[in-house]
């Protein structure tokens, strides 16, 4: 070889080299942050950080997986109750004092988790909707859990009204079929919204 050639190649190799590691070191990091960026956007949209709870996408998991048991075991009487709590005309709170709208739904769904089941599954599902997917659950049982959740909200210190409403629906083998996605479930609970107010909260001024 000629002494050009290897006075090129000595002169080469390190720069060759040096370009290839810092070219792959932005890869690798690029990849990485590239996909903690994607589990974060992901964890994002599962996940409601401010009142820290699971949200539609999980809810509509869980209860497929549901729907699936129902239907593979139809002489086990599986079952799962399901009841959407809303907080009507929060949009009027959350446009005026959005601090404090975050606030009443962390404390609302504060009072879930300490007076619900361990058994049960509580999800946010957006637009001041809360809902609760409770397997096997009877309705002896629920009627008590409501109640221990309206003591629980009426000691709230909201100094707005506040207006909660609240629809179940009972999902066994023989409506399953009528409720075959969660969007179709929630759908017919936010009709049912219309017709049943779990607590409404006025301050003293307002009643006199």
């Amino acid at each position: 070889m000629a002494s050009t050639e290897k006075t090129f190649l000595i002169i080469a190799f390190p720069v060759e080299a040096s370009l290839l590691s810092v070219v792959r070191h932005h890869i690798l990091d690029w990849s990485i942050v590239s996909g903690r960026e994607s589990d974060a956007k992901r964890s994002i949209g599962h996940y409601d950080l401010n009142v820290k709870l699971q949200t539609y996408y999980n809810a509509s998991k869980f209860y497929e997986d549901d729907l699936r048991k129902i239907k593979r075991y139809p002489d086990m009487n599986i079952w799962v109750n399901a009841e959407l709590i809303s907080w009507e005309h929060h949009q009027q709170v959350e446009e005026q004092h959005p601090q404090y709208h975050a606030k009443l739904l962390r404390e609302i769904a504060k009072i879930l988790k300490e007076t619900r089941l361990k058994s049960e599954f509580i999800y946010y599902v957006g637009d001041g909707k809360f809902l609760i997917l409770s397997p096997r659950v009877t309705d002896e049982m629920h009627k008590e859990l409501d109640e221990q959740v309206y003591i629980a909200l009426q000691k709230l210190d909201t100094g707005i009204p506040l207006m909660l409403k609240v629809a179940t629906q009972s999902v066994d083998l023989q409506n399953c079929e009528k409720f075959s996605d969660l969007d179709k479930l929630l759908k017919h609970l936010e009709r049912g919204l219309e017709t049943d107010i779990i607590v409404e909260y006025l301050k003293d001024d307002q009643n006199d």
